[in-house]
Formats: C-alpha cells, sequence, structure tokens
C-alpha cells in the first residue's frame, strides 16, 4: 500500500489511524465512525487527493 495515493493522503491528513482521528478531529476512538464521519474522512481524503492531482 506504501506509495498508493490514499495511503498517502490518509497521512497527509492525519485520518490513518484513529488515534489521530481522536488527536486532529475531536472523534472518540473507543467507538465505531457515524455514517456522518466516514463521509466527512472520505471527503478530507478525496479533497487532499484531487488537490494534489493538479499541481
Amino acid at each position: 500500500m506504501r506509495g498508493h495515493p490514499v495511503f498517502v493522503a490518509e497521512h497527509a491528513t492525519a485520518t490513518c489511524f484513529r488515534g489521530c482521528l481522536e488527536k486532529w478531529y475531536g472523534i472518540p476512538k473507543d467507538r465505531e465512525l457515524t455514517k456522518l464521519e466516514q463521509e466527512c474522512i472520505v471527503d478530507i481524503i478525496m479533497t487532499w487527493i484531487e488537490k494534489e492531482l493538479k499541481k
């Protein structure tokens, strides 16, 4: 997975691990993600990828 655009984007946006989601986005790691949280995380990742593709 190393080098895969989504892998890179997850790390660049701090959406890679539950600890990062808690630290940077305030999403507790001791429960499942809500549908809205999942959608927001995907939006963050996709926005980053789209910006990188325009470079």
